[in-house]
């Protein structure tokens, strides 16, 4: 089932805007995914169509071995705040061609893209201050006030793991 249906766009090596979705293929590619956050990461892939595909819940440091094949690709993020993470620099993972058809698994780290300093003072900020009702007590600017109080109820609202 599908997550949501927004359709993701990329650029490809010719320029043009393209679709991101899963395209026939016969190559499989034997991968493991390794959770080197700190964060629960949701793991998906984008259908033919397009359309996001939930598939599991990594939990931090620990691994999955999938099989896929090189034309599928991956997406990676945070269960609570739903920022997207990385493989590689990159928010969308596709297992590269020299891979295709070999018998051994390849791992593949998922990390943390690069944050500005506004954001990562948020999540800290917001892993500490155990309620919304504490947030006026900081004494922050307004705006400050109501993105943090937004991030901490993502957080507390995020959902358990399934897989």
């Amino acid at each position: 089932m599908a997550i949501n249906d927004d359709l993701t766009f990329e650029v490809n090596e010719n320029g043009e805007r393209v679709m991101v979705r899963s395209i026939e293929s016969i190559s499989r590619a034997y991968l493991r995914f390794t959770n080197r956050t700190t964060r629960p990461v949701d793991v998906s892939w984008r259908d033919f169509n397009g359309s996001r595909r939930q598939y599991m819940c990594l939990e931090p440091g620990t691994s999955y071995d999938i099989n896929t094949y090189l034309t599928h690709p991956w997406e990676f993020t945070d269960r609570a705040t739903r920022e997207s993470y990385m493989i590689n620099n990159s928010p969308i993972f596709r297992a590269p061609a020299n891979i295709g058809g070999m018998m051994y698994r390849t791992n593949w780290n998922i990390t943390v893209g690069v944050r500005t300093l506004r954001q990562t003072a948020l999540l800290s900020v917001a892993l500490t201050v155990p309620d919304v009702a504490n947030v006026p007590e900081l004494g922050l600017p307004r705006s400050l006030e109501e993105e943090l109080m937004k991030l901490i109820i993502e957080l507390k609202n995020m959902p358990p793991a399934t897989d």
